[in-house]
């Protein structure tokens, strides 16, 4: 999938310092030296960072941005940058180093220019980034805030060959992540002989969860499913992202510290969520529909995935005061897409692959005046263009727009079914090898529906024909013109996944063995 998931926050800041004037008009593009602030919401306060250098290499010229060493409640001064130092960033597993990332010459709004002084260093880097909002500093700091002896056993293990016993098996002492699936145990204060564990996916309820989340300030995942409690308290906990099954949950109490809310199995009616404070901060995920809930009324970031039919107008009325909305479609629809400007304090809208409205629903920029990233992958054609042209200036002063892939009518039509169609008009891939990726998807599909509504008695080995059909056929398109990474790969991963689960178990077709036989014949 090539739309970049990113997560951006910040403020709209008022700062005509920043705007470099040229002939004609107004040049948001960075220079060499420029120090400038963003706010970061978790934090509540400013960052900082410089732009090093000007990289010419590229087709389109990068700055390298270095993060600085500072926070405040008050955006820094001009007269302060004599001061200034880089960030030194060590937190979790990174090793000690300054942070340094190439992102787009054009300076988003959000930022607030303090002036220019020399670099702080000459380096050039191979990482790549969005200009973002501090969000490095402010863990950086958070880290820092944790006792010097947690850290150091956490830093030690992580570089450690040295085993422990858990769960009645050796296992290494440095253990990023933990699946109870895999590793089955009972009481969670057993998970403390991993001192540098920070990714948790748990699939039922645990002896001493909570003692064992309050001990550890790392845990900066969690994955929670299937553990029947109606109230879930995660005040005294650290953790950053939390997945959690929300069947028969009444109410559910979050840490202040909470970046990332996923709801997972079927969300009660007015199930009642604090937040303690955190709502501008959070964001919150949910699949298809927007969950009826009491206490986030002021939430700040609303993620929606696997939309069919979403209406615009619902999200208004459930969280008014949104500043980052991202929407994924199935694809889908969206209804009432022209109530979009009536949320006030907008900086962020994205969509992908959601259809249902035309030209004249796109916004002018005037009411959308907070808006500093502006992104639409997949939609409907006409709506592309006008919002191109609509856009077009506010680019220019620091907006950062990213309008792709237009799509026809028949195009939808062609590809409602399509795992594959993101693939069209994605850089690395051809035209020719996304409507060969459709084609073999559906011929494959068809085929495995055939064999689902038969009585074939030899199904099984009528889905490995399949399977060997559709990896070879794969393997062939990519022989050829070599396209297939990561991304695609789990696209036709997922995509063959999904198709056999179309079988049903009467069939006794074992699933397992037909991944394992794709794993086998893929060469990409």
């Amino acid at each position: 999938m090539s739309y970049r998931q990113t997560i951006e926050q910040g403020v709209l800041n008022e700062r005509p310092e920043s705007l470099h004037k040229i002939e004609g008009g107004i040049d948001m593009r960075a220079k060499a030296g420029d120090v400038y602030c963003v706010y970061n919401k978790y934090l509540k306060k400013y960052t900082a960072c410089q732009i090093t250098k000007i990289e010419e290499d590229d087709k389109e010229p990068q700055a390298v941005i270095l993060s600085l060493d500072w926070s405040g409640e008050e955006p820094l001064k001009e007269e302060e940058l004599s001061s200034i130092k880089p960030l030194y960033k060590d937190f979790m597993y990174w090793n000690r180093g300054i942070h340094l990332s190439n992102v787009d010459v054009n300076v988003p709004t959000n930022y607030t220019f303090v002036g220019n002084v020399t670099p702080l260093t000459d380096e050039s880097t191979n990482s790549y980034a969005t200009w973002g909002n501090g969000y490095e500093v402010y863990r950086q700091l958070k880290w820092q805030e944790i006792p010097k002896e947690q850290r150091d056993a956490f830093k030690e293990a992580d570089k450690s060959e040295e085993k422990v016993i858990f769960a009645g098996e050796e296992c290494g002492i440095s253990k990023r992540r933990l699946n109870d699936e895999w590793k089955p145990f009972e009481d969670a204060m057993e998970l403390k002989v991993f001192p540098c564990l920070t990714h948790l996916t748990l699939n039922k309820w645990h002896k001493n969860l909570y003692e064992y989340l309050q001990s550890t300030p790392f845990i900066s995942e969690l994955v929670l499913e299937n553990h029947h409690q109606t109230k879930l308290d995660f005040s005294k906990t650290s953790v950053c992202t939390l997945s959690i099954d929300m069947t028969g949950v009444e109410e559910l109490i979050l840490n202040d510290g909470l970046e990332q809310l996923i709801l997972l199995g079927e969300v009660r009616k007015n199930c009642n969520i604090q937040a303690n404070g955190n709502e501008e901060a959070l964001l919150l995920q949910y699949d298809k529909v927007i969950p009826k809930l009491k206490g986030l009324e002021a939430l700040g970031k609303l993620h929606v995935i696997k939309i069919e039919e979403l209406d615009i107008e619902e999200i208004l009325n459930a969280y008014p005061k949104l500043t980052e909305l991202r929407l994924w479609g199935k694809p889908g629809n969206l209804v009432h897409f022209d109530k979009l400007p009536e949320f006030q304090q907008l900086e962020v809208f994205t969509t992908m692959d959601l259809f249902g409205f035309t030209a004249e629903d796109i916004p002018t920029p005037d009411r959308l005046p907070n808006l500093y990233m502006f992104w639409m992958e997949s939609l409907p054609g006409d709506a592309a263009k006008m919002a191109k042209k609509l856009y077009k200036k506010r680019k220019e002063e620091g907006l950062h727009l990213w309008i792709s892939k237009p799509r026809k009518p028949e195009w939808l039509a062609q590809n409602l079914d399509n795992p594959f169609r993101s693939w069209d008009g994605q850089e690395n891939i051809t035209p020719a090898n996304a409507k060969k990726a459709a084609a073999l998807y559906r011929k494959t599909r068809a085929g495995i529906v055939k064999i689902a509504e038969g009585s074939d008695k030899d199904a099984m080995t009528s889905a490995e024909t399949l399977v060997r059909e559709y990896t070879e056929g794969f393997n062939k398109m990519d022989k050829r013109n070599c396209f297939i990474y990561t991304v695609e790969r789990e696209d036709i991963y997922t995509a063959l996944d999904e198709m056999l689960d179309l079988l049903p178990e009467d069939l006794k077709v074992d699933k397992e063995r037909l991944l394992n036989l794709f794993d086998e014949l893929k060469n990409f």
